[in-house]
């Protein structure tokens, strides 16, 4: 089933000699725009303006990767980054020199 939708034979015929998969109607839904009362599409632009929020988002995970927060009951504690790997092959660097 995709999003909801049953699909005839013939979609299912399509869907399979065009490479598309049922987790991929499910983004066409998720980012096209209705272009007409029957029918979404994933224009240029729209799917530049999508490319673009996921780069955005893959640079924050980026940036962000070893943080850590602290939380105790709903409340925000503290905010830190995760110097030290228990790997030593995976320290930086830096922090091999100074051993």
């Amino acid at each position: 089933m995709i999003h909801d939708l049953s699909p005839t034979r013939h979609a299912e015929t399509r869907m399979r000699q065009r490479g598309i998969r049922d987790v991929d109607v499910y983004l066409l839904f998720e980012v096209g725009e209705r272009v007409s009362e029957d029918a979404f599409q994933l224009t240029r632009r729209r799917a530049a303006h999508e490319i673009t929020k996921l780069r955005r988002k893959i640079q924050q995970i980026e940036r962000l990767r070893g943080t850590k927060l602290i939380v105790e009951e709903g409340t925000l504690i503290t905010v830190c980054h995760e110097h030290h790997s228990a790997n030593p092959d995976k320290r930086s660097k830096r922090n091999r020199r100074s051993r």
